[in-house]
């Protein structure tokens, strides 16, 4: 009996993987991840039987990690807690880690971006200045499920690999923002 509660709760809380340290960040939804694909620097990719650039892929992370891990010089441990920084935001990528998950884009009728057709907490929207309607709901671009998945489109929004990397789930809030462009 105690191993099924001990399972339990970690599936509750998302993290499963002794050797992946946890972030627990909230699932945006429920996906089935089957990885197909791995990038050459070892970033497991599920392409979902969409065409993925494996090489630009790792590109992309290897720009956000560098600006990550200069960015994370010299700032302070209290510092980070101030951005929900479960560790060290200066540790890096663990690329044995990550699954990039490639879901079918939704497209809502007032917008040109890529959804994963998860709905978002209209706050969030609304914080930006789109106030959610039935023709345009507030969804999430992208997300992160299972503590190391990054859900995303096609158009491969890895902005959430970033929260991964540093572990900060207030990273829009924190001097790492700039670095999830790449």
């Amino acid at each position: 009996m105690i191993n099924k509660v001990a399972m339990l709760m970690v599936l509750v809380a998302g993290c499963y993987d002794d050797d992946c340290p946890c972030n627990y960040f909230a699932n945006v939804g429920t996906f089935l991840v089957d990885p197909d694909a791995e990038t050459p620097n070892g970033v497991r990719v599920d392409t979902g039987g969409h065409k993925v650039d494996l090489a630009a892929l790792d590109r992309r992370l290897d720009a956000m990690e560098a600006c990550i891990l200069e960015t994370a010089k010299g700032i302070e441990e209290s510092e980070w807690k101030n951005w929900q920084c479960l560790r060290d935001p200066g540790e890096g990528l663990r690329r044995d880690c990550l699954v990039v998950k490639v879901v079918d884009p939704v497209f809502p009728k007032c917008s040109s971006w890529q959804f994963i057709g998860v709905p978002a907490p209209g706050d969030l929207c609304r914080a930006k200045g789109l106030e959610p309607t039935a023709k345009c709901p507030c969804l999430w671009r992208s997300g992160v499920v299972d503590d190391w998945t990054v859900v995303v489109p096609p158009a491969m929004y890895i902005w959430d690999a970033g929260r991964v990397m540093t572990s900060c789930n207030d990273i829009w809030r924190s001097p790492f923002a700039k670095c999830l462009a790449s």
